[in-house]
């Protein structure tokens, strides 16, 4: 049954804690979750004047209802089970509807409908790009990737890290860690950062323009571990230890004029704090916060409820995508 009132339509998966939290608070009436891995529990159809979907609940939106449209976080069931083997058949299926949605986000973004997270942000500028961009408003670690190339003996400990964040094994995920570069194997890739002393993990969820700032004691990690959300697989018990930190005023300055060269209304800015030295690691534009603000205290889910309810003013996503990257090479 349509029901003709306005909605946010969440484009997502069933494994989602951010969406089913926006969920609640916003009442079923109000948002359309559509979860990409149980797309068969839906009918589907798009065409050039519009588009309907509908649930099992007989729960249907047309595109006419559509206020606003939140590219949330889609996964094939290849994606969330990396570990099983799917048929090549739906394997391929999968991937249609994908492909399909992903047309149905870029009807919305021209539409001037898709609000706060851009899926194409990471291909525009992802890490390397981040890290030149930010060199303008923050202190950030030296950094090279190598493949091929041979650590020399003799240098500093590094920090090694993935760009992609991939699984190396079905259930393996290489960390940050702290190693000498000469005990890296040549003949795979590796992006490689100056080793920063901290004192303090600092994380910053940006959401267009309203900062939220956490403190995380990294005396609390485990002997050896350098990331703490390594630490935190250890010791679950460590995702508590997250506190609220204010941050400078030319921090805050900093972080809003860089979102904006980023062209992005939101991210999770994360940052090593050696004394009063705030050093960039990077910005996830689709960054999680659950664990930062479990009850909604520090005012994160409030503030997404405005800027998502299909009630409020919808800011859409900058249209054209303009990234101000640094023009040297």
């Amino acid at each position: 049954m349509t029901s003709g009132n306005p909605v946010t339509f969440l484009y997502t998966n069933s494994y989602d804690g951010w969406a089913d939290l926006l969920v609640d608070r916003l009442g079923g009436d109000r948002v359309f979750r559509f979860n990409l891995d149980l797309w068969r529990e839906y009918e589907i159809s798009i065409d050039p004047d519009g588009f309907r979907f509908a649930n099992r609940a007989d729960r249907a939106v047309a595109a006419t209802q559509v206020a606003k449209f939140l590219w949330r976080r889609p996964r094939t069931k290849q994606q969330l089970f990396p570990e099983k083997d799917f048929p090549r058949e739906e394997i391929y299926e999968d991937g249609e509807l994908a492909y399909a949605m992903r047309e149905l986000w870029n009807r919305m973004y021209y539409a001037g409908k898709a609000v706060l997270i851009d899926p194409c942000s990471d291909q525009l500028a992802g890490k390397l790009t981040q890290a030149r961009i930010a060199q303008r408003y923050f202190s950030v670690p030296a950094w090279k990737m190598v493949s091929g190339v041979k650590g020399s003996p003799g240098t500093p400990p590094a920090a090694v890290k993935s760009l992609t964040s991939q699984r190396v094994e079905a259930r393996t995920t290489l960390y940050t860690s702290r190693i000498a570069e000469d005990e890296l194997a040549s003949e795979s890739p590796w992006f490689i950062q100056e080793y920063i002393e901290a004192d303090r993990d600092v994380t910053v969820v940006c959401i267009r323009g309203a900062l939220f700032s956490f403190e995380f004691q990294r005396a609390l990690l485990p002997p050896g571990v350098i990331d703490w959300r390594r630490a935190v697989e250890m010791e679950p018990a460590l995702a508590a230890k997250w506190e609220p930190r204010t941050l400078p005023n030319s921090l805050e300055r900093g972080i809003g004029a860089f979102m904006q060269d980023m062209g992005l209304h939101y991210g999770r800015l994360d940052f090593l704090l050696a004394g009063d030295r705030y050093w960039f690691l990077e910005v996830n534009p689709n960054g999680e916060w659950g664990w930062l603000d479990p009850h909604g205290k520090a005012g994160i889910l409030d503030t997404l409820i405005e800027e998502l309810s299909p009630g409020t003013p919808c800011h859409p996503l900058p249209r054209p995508r303009i990234i101000r990257a640094a023009s040297s090479m």
